[in-house]
């Protein structure tokens, strides 16, 4: 009996303890849920004995998701745009408000408590375009100057083709103008340019198949190329497809260029057809070929090795739109900026001549930058220097360039 009763109060004792162990680990999870302002300090004694919590994955999941902060784009943030001047702004970086706690973008919506108004971010209104300039430069544009530089702006020309058209239209009457200036001959101390005449009589034959009116001209001087050119831009194109004009002479640094008599820019042979100097070639294809030095510096090239040994015309009714000044402008150079162009004084220039092979093989077929890309490969490629005088002059390599501000593809089928 006395037995009995110890047993029962052993059996007491473990109930009641477990009991306490209970009793703490609840008090300690509410603990953890409790914010911490709010959390009471729990004594508990040496003796007792807590098993190790069990929490399963998705209530920590849960729990990091509670507590995560939103995410913000990592930039500069929305931009407040102080105006000094018209066509001139300043980015900066507004100070943060209670507002700016609120946007979620990585939800794609604002959210706001009952106490404040809707808010929406500067980003979701649109702005207007500004001037993308230094701002040296801008704080000296005011809204007048503005307008003086602006151009075109009251000018209509005839629509040549659809706004969305691939293709320039190459249906009109005529193929159009080639002008080639042939600067064999020079005043100024510079050596004469043997082999340019074979150039020009290659170019001849080749854009005269191609459709165009050729005229060649030999050592103009700078005034009489300036009065060709100008008066030639004041000529009605509107039965022509394009314009083409050659320039075949010495160069310098910076793009410069001789006619018989002084250097001059080269961007003067270009300007006096933009768009408001000549509307009848507005929205037509103008093409300036410079078979000419750009510098001084010689390119020896790099040795490649294998890694193993072994459209029509528009109709009427059609809606108009607007072009930029300077589009539908290709600027050919026989060279990169910088370094000499080669030329072979019995056969002519690496460039003309690769040209007018590929123009004479691909133009059926091909697209005009297509063959300027071939012209290029052909260049760089097929061709080397040889001089046996001069070894710094021999084994040298030449590759053109270009500058396409074309908008849609050139084909020069036959008409």
């Amino acid at each position: 009996m006395f037995a009995l009763l110890l047993c029962l109060i052993s059996v007491t004792r473990q109930v009641l303890g477990k009991v306490t162990s209970t009793i703490f680990f609840i008090a300690r999870i509410e603990t953890m849920d409790t914010p911490s302002d709010e959390k009471q300090t729990i004594e508990m004694s040496n003796n007792d004995t807590i098993p190790e919590p069990i929490i399963s994955t998705s209530s920590t999941v849960q729990e990091k998701r509670r507590r995560r902060v939103c995410d913000v784009i990592d930039s500069i943030g929305d931009r407040e745009i102080i105006t000094n001047h018209p066509g001139f702004s300043t980015p900066r970086r507004n100070k943060p408000t209670e507002l700016d706690i609120l946007i979620s973008p990585d939800q794609g919506y604002v959210a706001t408590p009952e106490s404040a108004d809707i808010f929406v971010p500067d980003w979701m209104l649109k702005r207007s375009d500004v001037i993308d300039a230094s701002p040296q430069e801008a704080n000296f544009i005011l809204s007048e100057e503005l307008n003086e530089r602006s151009t075109s702006g009251g000018i209509v020309a005839v629509m040549p083709v659809m706004i969305d058209a691939e293709c320039y239209n190459t249906n009109h009457k005529n193929r159009g103008k080639c002008l080639v200036f042939n600067h064999e001959m020079f005043d100024t101390g510079f050596e004469k340019r043997e082999g340019s005449s074979v150039d020009a009589k290659r170019i001849q034959k080749t854009f005269t198949n191609l459709g165009f009116e050729v005229d060649v001209f030999d050592n103009y001087k700078h005034s009489e190329v300036i009065d060709r050119v100008e008066k030639l831009s004041q000529e009605n194109h509107s039965d022509n497809d394009c314009l083409c004009i050659f320039i075949l002479t010495h160069g310098l640094n910076n793009d410069l260029i001789l006619a018989k008599d002084v250097a001059y820019k080269s961007d003067s042979i270009w300007k006096p057809f933009t768009a408001d100097n000549c509307p009848t070639l507005a929205g037509k294809p103008k093409l300036f070929f410079f078979q000419a030095c750009r510098g001084d510096k010689l390119d020896a090239g790099v040795t490649l090795k294998p890694r193993t040994l072994s459209a029509t015309e528009t109709d009427g009714g059609v809606a108009s739109y607007k072009i930029p000044t300077h589009a539908d402008f290709l600027i050919a150079h026989s060279s990169a900026d910088g370094f000499y162009s080669w030329r072979n004084p019995a056969e002519g220039t690496w460039y003309v001549q690769s040209l007018c092979d590929v123009l004479d093989t691909y133009s059926s077929t091909t697209d005009l930058l297509k063959m300027l890309t071939i012209t290029a490969r052909k260049v760089a490629t097929e061709y080397r220097s040889y001089n046996d005088l001069n070894p710094a002059g021999d084994d040298q390599r030449q590759v053109p360039s270009l500058t396409s501000m074309l908008i849609r593809d050139l084909y020069l089928m036959p008409k």
